[in-house]
Order: C-alpha cells, then structure tokens, then sequence
C-alpha cells in the first residue's frame, strides 16, 4: 500500500471529508469552483491543500462572530491585544539593551581614541 506523508489513500479522503464537513455550504461551493475533488490521488492531494488554505482564511475571531459566540470574539480579541502587548514590550526591552550595549562601545572607541 502507497503511504504519501504517513497516510494512505483511504486516510487522505477521510481527513479531507473530514474537515470538508466543517465548513459551510458557501465555503463548500467555493472550494469545489477551486477544484476540491476528493477522488484520485492527485486530486485528494490537491484538496487537501485547499482545504488548509481554506482554514487559514478564517481567524478564530471570525469563526467565534460566525458561532453567535460575541463574548468568546471579544475575549479572543482581548487576548490577542494583551499577547500582541507582551511582545512589543519585549522587543521595547531587547532593542534598549541592544542599544546600551551600542553606545557603551563606542563610548569606549570614543575614549580610546582622539577625534580628529
């Protein structure tokens, strides 16, 4: 039997209708003018593909609003910006070190020798 990334045949149909499911019947019929045939290597292969760039399309916050579920849209997006918060400041934090570590150094250049 012919494995393709750990899966056979069988597996890659089943994961595809799988996750086909899950979407609406809009996203289906999108999916299928793209060229979603879940039939024949190639073409489960294929699938596969679309149906991960099609997830990726959709944040959690958009499924969230789709669900009716504004409460858990909100604490995403809140989540979000405090997570978005932590890095900036973390970066904020690395560049003034970096920046110290810059100016100590040229001011020991500076010491070391005269200017012209």
């Amino acid at each position: 039997m012919k494995l393709v990334d750990g899966l056979s045949y069988r597996d890659w149909q089943k994961r595809n209708t799988e996750a086909f499911s899950k979407l609406d019947c809009s996203q289906g019929k999108k999916l299928r003018s793209k060229g979603y045939r879940n039939i024949g290597w190639d073409n489960v292969q294929k699938s596969w593909s679309l149906l991960q760039s099609s997830f990726q399309e959709l944040s959690l916050f958009e499924h969230k609003l789709r669900k009716g579920d504004l409460t858990g849209a909100i604490n995403h997006s809140i989540l979000e910006a405090e997570q978005a918060q932590e890095i900036a400041s973390e970066a904020l934090e690395s560049i003034t070190e970096n920046y110290n570590n810059v100016k100590e150094i040229a001011d020991q250049a500076l010491a070391k020798y005269q200017l012209l």
